[in-house]
């Protein structure tokens, strides 16, 4: 009698542990089907949480804005970078340079950031260039200021350089508005430990309309020593680097003609232009000889292209040791040279 009844008790404690485990079973998958819940911080914390994270990343969300630029305007955050950019985020590149153009259509013309870019990777042994662009038409730095993209990416994305183009008559017509101007990206520059560059532009083509009506240029000299002094003079007064692209074009102006550096209109770059401010652009920004490139545009020809690089080479050479007015080339037309460059007696390209 006593066997059966400890019989009965084993099978009703055995019954009882299996539904004890099939309950604990069942609230296990049913708390795992559940979203998990977050705890959540008390108010002041949230609040204290949320100021350190916008300290931290002030132009977050204008950085990965999804609106569209404006027409007539470049804003490089596209597939034109993307490889680029992929090169850039490895942090075991040492010789990457990040690189930000701000300017106008002299800048979009012939995808400047793009030439620039080929330039340097194609010089040997030399830094790789990770090159963005914010470029809208007709805009000067006053208007990039007031716009605001120039000033969120360079405080969210910590270039290592900063490229800044003025409006092309803003050194003739708003010489002091173009020194402010500058004057407060440079500021914003150096608090992201980044290096300002001035692109010094060039004077309009010799044959345009503007030297007849014009009350202080009457000619392509006029306009050239004028614009290239001020771009002199303010990079002296703030401290940044200089790309003479305008004494470049005066240079090879003089020594050869027949190279037409201007598109139709005798204001934008043609594509030897654009290749000429690619080839200042990377001298000043690295200090190295821009003839060392073995980069040619497609379209352009390679004696032409050779030709350009030393003249950007002697123009860069120049402005190191003299101002503007000086930098343009001499009665001969003689280049001078960099880094023991061989471009002494150059005569333009037949």
């Amino acid at each position: 009698m006593v066997g059966m009844v400890r019989a009965d008790f084993s099978r009703a404690l055995v019954v009882a542990l299996l539904t004890v485990e099939a309950l604990v079973a069942v609230r296990f998958t049913h708390a795992r089907s559940k979203p998990i819940v977050e705890a959540k911080l008390p108010a002041s914390a949230e609040q204290s949480a949320s100021a350190a994270t916008e300290l931290l990343l002030p132009t977050a969300a204008a950085a990965t804005s999804s609106s569209e630029p404006e027409i007539g305007a470049v804003s490089t955050d596209a597939q034109d970078t993307r490889e680029a950019r992929e090169s850039q985020d490895s942090q075991d590149a040492p010789s990457m340079l990040r690189v930000l153009l701000v300017g106008n259509s002299y800048t979009m013309h012939h995808s400047l950031h793009l030439l620039l870019q080929r330039v340097a990777a194609a010089v040997e042994g030399g830094p790789q260039l990770v090159v963005d662009a914010v470029a809208r038409g007709g805009f000067s730095l006053r208007n990039h200021l007031r716009k605001g993209e120039a000033l969120q990416r360079i405080r969210a994305r910590h270039y290592t350089h900063v490229v800044l183009q003025g409006h092309s008559l803003s050194a003739l017509d708003h010489p002091e508005e173009l020194v402010a101007d500058a004057e407060r990206f440079k500021q914003a520059i150096d608090a992201v430990a980044g290096r300002t560059v001035l692109y010094a532009t060039w004077a309009r083509s010799p044959e345009v309309s503007l030297y007849r009506t014009h009350r202080l240029v009457h000619s392509f000299s006029d306009m050239s020593t004028r614009v290239s002094s001020v771009y002199f003079d303010l990079s002296t007064r703030i401290g940044a680097g200089l790309a003479p692209v305008g004494s470049a074009f005066e240079r090879s102006l003089v020594a050869h003609p027949r190279l037409t550096l201007w598109g139709v209109d005798g204001s934008h770059p043609s594509l030897a232009g654009s290749y000429m401010a690619a080839c200042v652009l990377y001298g000043a920004i690295t200090g190295l000889n821009p003839s060392q490139t073995t980069y040619v545009p497609p379209g352009l020809r390679p004696a032409d292209a050779e030709w350009v690089r030393s003249v950007a080479a002697a123009s860069l050479a120049a402005s190191k040791t003299a101002a503007p007015a000086a930098s343009a080339a001499g009665k001969s037309g003689t280049p001078e040279t960099v880094d023991g460059a061989a471009s002494a007696n150059l005569r333009g390209p037949t």
